[in-house]
């Protein structure tokens, strides 16, 4: 049947201009503080290599707070209690709630696997030729020159690392000393934590927390950016923040119509609108947590609807120019959590923590433990990112794209005005190749014209697509490949699925 008006689609790269992108530019955080997979398990490197994961973000989000990194110390590789107590204990302790909760299973799971360490880290991202963003702990981590060190031992570790970020969302925190204010963070980030990292790295990027408008937190954060903008002297050369536009569960429908108008107003506009004013058209951006939403327990985050809307949203960040990278959070998740763009049958947690109860001192090696074998699977968001990332982290330039025809879909909040459900970003690959990465927001299946400048692309392309008739779909430990990529060729036009993220090749 011939496709009607309403989804005949052209999408027109322009190549007579280009933008440079940031190499390894969709990256993950890779918190694996919080879980029981070991960076050198085998079966967790296989199932990471199809996602070609640019940066990857060491050792974690909220875990880093009390996260002693060096193996020299008597808590190296391992939360030190010590200063875990320091922020939870007391009459008025200054990390409560969730964040607690994070430090607490963060120190019994690492204690569980023997240690989370930097060298192993340093493996594993250079096993994939990724780049690292180092979150260093700058709350607890009192230890002379633990920055210098760890910058150096980065170094001798081969790693590539292109942002240390001071005080994992420093913002959230305003009871710990020197965190009550923008100015009073950025004081205390100065000496020793700026000057040690750059006394060992002179050209380090090193980046102090935004809150932003999405910190995964309700209310309103603009007071410490404002505080953090008027800060002088501006020492830092980067930023850091992260992105979750819905910080509560709501229905689907709310969900998609708020996710949708982020994407077409929460994207460059954002950051021309709120960021550039701020600090600046020159200030590099590095969003190392990005997802849909905060609560681990959002079931939206395993659908596929979700994998659309990071594809897009990275893809459209992908053109602005200070934005360096955006990382997914998270790498991997455990079953109590749908964040990770991969999943495991069993997270072994119970097991793990049950040995540690009868043993404090215990630990293994979960990849090598008969008791702790790892089935992993990737979530439907995963599979989505994996059709992208073949792309966006295998080329060097980005190319001005248009979209013409095809449906809209509602959006919540901004102008209220439905946008295009097709969604194009064209991309210079580094072997000399076209890539064009197109989202679909619609049940629509759309017949859809690839051009050049104007100029209809002949010959066969590659499509590598994944697609389903509801976006409300996912994988899971029992149906593990309900979702799943097809790649075929094509002459042009070609078909774009429903509620789908296609990247077409030639």
């Amino acid at each position: 049947m011939a496709a009607d008006a309403g989804t005949k689609v052209a999408v027109n790269v322009k190549t007579q201009t280009s933008s440079p992108l940031p190499a390894a530019f969709s990256g993950f955080n890779v918190p694996q503080l919080r879980n029981g997979v070991e960076y050198y398990d085998p079966k967790f490197v296989a199932a990471v290599t199809p996602l070609k994961p640019g940066w990857l973000r060491f050792p974690a989000g909220t875990a880093s707070m009390a996260y002693d990194w060096n193996p020299a110390d008597a808590f190296g590789g391992h939360i030190d209690t010590n200063w875990m107590n320091s922020l939870t204990g007391g009459d008025t302790p200054p990390v409560t709630g969730l964040s607690a909760s994070i430090l607490k299973i963060s120190a019994e799971l690492t204690q569980a696997k023997g240690g989370v360490f930097l060298s192993d880290f340093a493996t594993f991202a250079n096993t994939f030729g990724s780049p690292a963003v180092i979150c260093f702990n700058s709350y607890t981590d009192t230890n002379p020159g633990s920055a210098t060190l760890m910058a150096q031992a980065a170094q001798s570790l081969g790693l590539n690392v292109e942002e240390w970020e001071l005080a994992n969302e420093a913002y959230l925190y305003p009871l710990i000393p020197n965190f009550g204010t923008a100015g009073g963070y950025a004081t205390a980030m100065y000496n020793p934590y700026f000057t040690d990292i750059v006394s060992a790295a002179p050209n380090a990027s090193v980046g102090l927390f935004m809150a932003g408008l999405f910190p995964a937190k309700s209310g309103s954060y603009t007071a410490w950016d404002q505080g953090l903008a008027a800060y002088t002297p501006r020492y830092w050369n980067a930023l850091s923040m992260h992105v979750y536009p819905l910080p509560f569960i709501e229905t689907h429908k709310n969900t998609i119509e708020v996710l949708n108008g982020i994407l077409a107003h929460g994207t460059g506009e954002y950051i021309s609108s709120y960021v550039t004013p701020l600090f600046g058209a020159s200030t590099p951006i590095f969003i190392t947590e990005f997802n849909c939403c905060a609560q681990d327990n959002d079931q939206f985050l395993s659908f596929l609807y979700n994998g659309i809307f990071l594809v897009e949203y990275i893809a459209r960040m992908s053109s602005v120019p200070n934005v360096q990278g955006i990382g997914v959070n998270s790498l991997y998740t455990d079953t109590y959590d749908y964040h990770g763009a991969i999943q495991a049958v069993d997270s072994f947690e119970s097991y793990l923590l049950a040995q540690l109860a009868e043993n404090p001192g215990y630990s293994t090696n979960t990849a090598t433990n008969p008791a702790t074998q790892f089935q992993f699977y990737t979530s439907a968001p995963g599979l989505a990112l994996e059709v992208a990332n073949q792309a966006i982290n295998n080329s060097t330039h980005t190319w001005p794209t248009t979209v013409s025809g095809g449906p809209f879909v509602p959006i919540q909040g901004y102008d209220g005005q439905p946008i295009p459900a097709i969604y194009a970003q064209g991309y210079q690959g580094g072997d000399g190749s076209y890539y064009v990465v197109i989202t679909n927001k619609s049940v629509s299946t759309c017949s859809t014209t690839v051009q050049l400048n104007g100029v209809h692309v002949s010959g066969t392309m590659s499509v590598t697509t994944v697609s389903n008739t509801t976006g409300l779909v996912a994988n899971s430990a029992s149906a593990p490949n309900n979702v799943q990529i097809q790649t075929t060729t094509s002459a042009n036009p070609i078909s774009i699925g429903p509620f789908s993220v296609t990247v077409v090749k030639w």
